[in-house]
């Protein structure tokens, strides 16, 4: 669902397009995921939420983390191969 970026660019070649697409889809889930957990946890100030729904939002919120994470190593890569010359002062401090 979210691979739109191939792993075996060359290395002029960085899709910036797929990875906004990506960012953009994550985004666009995680503002449901956080709309979904607010509404659950406002119909529920009442009720006690079920182990179910507990483990759940559990799940996602490791993915949504995981996701982010991945999303945000496909940006220095790419930034590291169209910026070749901000890799050369890393390496000189």
């Amino acid at each position: 669902m979210f691979d739109t970026v191939q792993e075996n660019q060359s290395q002029d070649a960085v899709d910036w397009t797929a990875i906004y697409d990506e960012l953009d889809e994550f985004s666009d889930y995680c503002c449901f995921l956080c709309d979904a957990y607010a509404s659950i946890f406002n119909r529920s100030q009442d009720e006690v939420i079920g182990e179910r729904t507990i483990s759940g939002i559990k799940r996602s919120a490791s993915w949504m983390k995981e996701r982010l994470g991945d999303i945000n190593a496909k940006f220095r890569k790419a930034q590291e191969q169209s910026c070749p010359e901000t890799n050369d002062k890393k390496e000189t401090k």
